[in-house]
């Protein structure tokens, strides 16, 4: 198509720009499709069906069926998630799995590191995002998928959240085990700072790249200067200088306090000033990705939250477990009720809100109080889904999950910055508004295909684990 570099940013950008989403139950269905996948791959592996170490099964099982579902087989994502969940039913149904090991029961108290369903659940995050980062810029990844503009639910948008929550959940062991909790503030600080650093490192790289070659960019959705991965770095010393306010309040309650306070400030005139207020220095230039860092804190503090339950080694002393009786239950089952409950008791502050205030409903832009709530609810239901899949499992040895997404896990922000070069790559070097299904299911493919072989690679060939 004959059109000037410059034509085409400016209708890059208008492909991205005044999307409104599409509903929450979409995005849910969408997202169940992880969790039908990991049904069928443990399905499959109780049945020695497939080899437990292999990585083509995996691609095909976990990568594959949720990238239909993001794009070509949007429409139909229900058929994709209920038909991956019937053959798995029906593999368990008609393939007794092989008896436990007999020390079976000791190790689950042993694996208080290394938790399959949160190998799952962080990897399989990562993969929705990566997914969606470059198919976004594609005809074939519906609209109401990417992100709103102001107010409103979609898939990429509770994927940010989702990114943020899971750190939390998995960073939560540095706050919960003893040796670390010895460590003086001064300490604690400077080693989030280092933690900090190339992040942040990162997130000046991205901009003056993004600059010197002109990239699109969204000037809504974090500012003219900011990006996630300032939100990102910025996360470590706010939240290790809280912590030490563990004490006298959990992290939920600090989470909350900040989550309210924000909100407060939003109803109080900064929502208005976020929406309206003209661009005149950096703070002003950059309100979108400032401002929505206190949402951004609350989330990656609820996650520790969740996490400190995760970890936690017993939970048959807690108030949940007494109130429904599960106190002689196995450790798994009690959390997959607990997790239940939390997110119940999420989604039903989540519709309580916006029907007494449904002027200030969900926005990612602003990471506002309605956005705190979704995305807090569908990261424990995600969760709570696949710890059950987990409490029915009987594979051998899988402690550490599935070997591919382990792999993604241990690298797993170097697989985000992979991801996001390659999108970069993909978009400088073909105008991918304009390819066609065929051509974007084969890039995209492809893409994707390169983003979970290469931390494969590096972990399975040579245990090489890349840390920021």
């Amino acid at each position: 198509m004959d059109m000037s570099e410059e034509d085409y940013k400016l209708a890059k950008e208008a492909h991205v720009a005044n999307c409104t989403g599409g509903s929450i139950h979409e995005i849910n269905l969408v997202c169940a499709s992880l969790v039908s996948a990991h049904m069928l791959w443990t399905s499959l592996v109780q049945a020695d069906i497939i080899r437990q170490d292999t990585f083509v099964p995996e691609f095909l099982i976990y990568v594959l069926p949720v990238l239909a579902c993001l794009t070509i087989a949007s429409d139909y994502a229900a058929y994709v998630t209920i038909g991956m969940a019937t053959i798995a039913l029906f593999i368990l149904s008609s393939r007794k799995p092989a008896p436990a090991p007999a020390d079976a029961a000791n190790k689950e108290t042993q694996q208080t590191q290394h938790k399959s369903y949160l190998t799952v659940y962080r990897a399989g995050t990562m993969i929705l995002t990566c997914i969606a980062i470059l198919a976004v810029d594609f005809q074939f990844f519906p609209r109401r998928f990417a992100k709103v503009e102001t107010f409103g639910t979609s898939l990429m948008d509770v994927g940010v959240g989702s990114f943020v929550f899971s750190s939390g959940v998995v960073a939560s062991r540095a706050y919960i085990y003893p040796q670390q909790q010895n460590r003086s503030f001064i300490k604690s600080f400077i080693a989030s700072i280092r933690s900090a650093f190339p992040i942040l490192v990162l997130g000046f790289a991205r901009f003056f790249l993004t600059k010197s070659v002109n990239y699109q960019e969204h000037n809504s959705e974090y500012g003219l200067h900011w990006n996630f991965f300032f939100t990102l770095g910025f996360l470590p010393p706010f939240v290790t200088t809280l912590s030490f306010l563990r004490r006298f309040a959990s992290f939920s309650v600090l989470a909350t306090v900040i989550a309210v306070g924000y909100q407060v400030a939003l109803c109080q005139g900064l929502q208005d000033w976020i929406l309206e207020a003209p661009r005149v220095d950096m703070i002003s230039a950059n309100k979108e990705g400032i401002c929505s860092f206190a949402g951004y804190l609350s989330i990656f503090m609820f996650g520790l939250e969740c996490g400190s339950t995760v970890f936690q080694e017993d939970l048959s002393t807690t108030r949940i477990s007494k109130l429904f009786g599960i106190t002689q239950q196995k450790q798994i089952k009690q959390l997959v009720v607990h997790l239940f409950v939390f997110s119940a008791l999420m989604w039903s502050g989540f519709g309580l809100w916006i029907s007494v205030f449904p002027e200030y409903y969900v926005s990612r832009r602003m990471a506002n109080l309605p956005y705190i709530f979704w995305v807090i609810a569908f990261n424990l239901t995600l969760l709570s889904c696949l710890v059950l899949v987990e409490s029915k499992s009987h594979i051998r040895g899988g402690s550490r999950g599935p070997p591919m997404l382990d792999a993604v896990n241990i690298n797993g922000l170097f697989t985000f910055l992979l991801a996001n070069i390659l999108t970069g790559t993909v978009n400088l070097s073909i105008r991918t508004l304009y390819a066609n299904d065929l051509q974007s299911c084969f890039i995209n493919a492809v893409y994707m295909l390169i983003v979970t072989a290469v931390p494969w690679i590096m972990w399975r060939s040579f245990r090489m684990r890349i840390k920021f």
